[in-house]
């Protein structure tokens, strides 16, 4: 494994290594003697061979400094560099010069106090990437007349919001602009660190270094792990165990306020509210995923009947023994290859409408203006249109039935007959009918090529060695038979039963 010193004179610094890191060095820098560990092990967590490297006031004691970084880099290897501050200022004007930039792969600047002027180009084989914050940044610029070049000015620019929700500026190279937030935003131990932009700006970052040195993770792997556990074995240390160890991972489905905090408050949640608490009948199928340098978000259609209790998703409501078809929308963050958060979506009032505990066509007395005689919900027809769109192949168009109907209310005329909400097919069956999707798995059924009495049918996938079968059945209360001891079979050793919500 690769690790470096700083030779330079009046050099400090020092270094995190990973025995997985290889030749990907990044060096941050920054205007202090030391700076927030906490980002600095977030980034050797990443798999990357990280120096610090302090500012100094800069000069070229400084620049000295970052021209050793790449000491001992093998041939074909590069580094990045992350800087905050003044130190920003100061690589983003150094490496403008591309026999400084021998080597560097990226260049990425956090709040930098001075930026180059905006026509300038860096190296083609250098990826640079801005994040900045406050209201205001400085711009040099070098005036030319004749061919001759004059003295350097300085000049104090507005930071105007950029383009979009994600705020880009079109500048000379990426650049992104954070709403009210301030330098400093990225760093932890600050007044000003501000989580929201700071992992912001972390995804695009980390996305500009998994490019320039051509590594790319395999994150749906570790997420299709879990998913097996959660939803189909029904496996607790399985479900468990992708999550990180050394932060706190967390799991918020937004709907119902569901989830946890913490890794031992997430086993209890699994264990208590989840696993084993899906109806038999539920199916899932992926409808799309997007995945990014450090998230997967994926898109899913459930279909199930409401046969028991679902605590996660309809706590304390009994079983209605109706059908529900809804759209689910999980995005979730890995941190170091494992699972770090996962929010969770989907629209609960559909859900409601289907079960029959919520009619779009009652309107509280004295809760809206006259004349309003349904709410703007629907029922299972959304999880359809999904599912079922094809914009190349639509014959009819389902939009906008809700603000038809509400303007031809308003204009005393009667909606044509069949664009009411409610009359969007409801029942029709799905063109596969109920078999669309992959069920979830349960005690002593045959499901998806699986048998849960220890067996299975040789299906793709199914070549795993038997050797550690009985640790993870036992881990799980199952027998090395596969005879599930009881329904409850994932437990948690150390804890009862909470007597209460949770």
């Amino acid at each position: 494994m690769a690790s470096i010193s700083i030779n330079a004179p009046g050099a400090s610094g020092f270094i995190y290594n990973n025995a997985n890191l290889g030749t990907a060095r990044v060096c941050i820098t920054a205007e202090t003697e030391e700076f927030d560990t906490q980002t600095i092990r977030a980034w050797a967590d990443e798999g990357f061979d990280v120096v610090y490297v302090p500012f100094n006031n800069g000069g070229k004691d400084y620049a000295a400094r970052l021209r050793t970084v790449k000491d001992g880099l093998g041939v074909g290897d590069n580094y990045a560099i992350i800087a905050f501050g003044d130190a920003a200022s100061f690589c983003m004007d150094y490496f403008l010069k591309p026999t400084n930039a021998s080597r560097l792969a990226a260049l990425i600047a956090y709040y930098p106090t001075t930026i180059p002027d905006t026509r300038n180009r860096y190296s083609v084989q250098l990826r640079v990437l801005c994040h900045l914050a406050g209201n205001t940044v400085d711009m040099v610029t070098i005036p030319t007349a004749l061919g001759l070049q004059g003295k350097k000015k300085r000049t104090t620019k507005k930071i105007n919001p950029g383009i979009g929700t994600g705020e880009r500026l079109n500048i000379g190279w990426p650049t992104f602009t954070y709403a009210s937030v301030q330098p400093g935003f990225a760093e932890s131990d600050l007044e000003e660190y501000d989580r929201l932009a700071s992992d912001l700006a972390w995804s695009r970052t980390l996305q500009v270094l998994r490019k320039a040195f051509g590594k790319d993770l395999d994150l749906e792997s570790r997420w299709e792990e879990h998913l097996e556990a959660r939803f189909f074995s029904m496996n607790l240390k399985g479900t468990v165990e992708p999550y990180v160890s050394h932060l706190n991972p967390a799991v918020t489905m937004a709907p119902t306020m569901s989830g946890a905090i913490g890794a031992h408050a997430l086993r209890r949640f699994y264990e208590h509210h989840f696993l084993r608490k899906l109806p038999p009948s539920m199916r899932l199928r992926l409808i799309s995923r997007t995945v990014g340098a450090d998230r997967v978000v994926d898109e899913l259609y459930a279909s199930f009947e409401h046969s028991e209790e679902i605590p996660w998703m309809l706590p304390g409501i009994p079983p209605t023994n109706k059908r529900v078809e809804v759209i689910l929308v999980s995005i979730v963050s890995l941190r170091a290859g494992r699972l770090y958060s996962e929010h969770m979506y989907w629209d609960q009032a559909s859900v409601l409408v289907q079960l029959g505990l919520l009619d779009p066509k009652y309107v509280p007395p004295g809760a809206t203006a006259p004349g309003v005689d349904r709410l703007p919900v629907v029922g299972r027809e959304a999880a359809r249109r999904i599912v079922e769109e094809d914009p190349e192949a639509e014959k009819k168009d389902y939009h906008n039935r809700l603000i038809r109907r509400a303007r031809a209310k308003q204009r005393g005329k009667v909606e044509e007959s069949g664009t009411e909400a409610g009359d969007i097919g409801v029942e029709k069956p799905l063109g596969d009918g109920d078999g669309k999707g992959k069920n979830v798995q349960r005690n002593g059924e045959e499901q998806n090529g699986h048998r849960h009495d220890g067996e299975h049918d040789g299906a793709v996938g199914d070549e795993h060695p038997d050797d550690d079968d009985d640790d993870e059945h036992e881990q799980n209360g199952t027998p090395s038979n596969g005879h599930s001891k009881s329904p409850t079979a994932a437990t948690v050793e150390d804890e009862p039963e909470p007597k209460s919500d949770d």
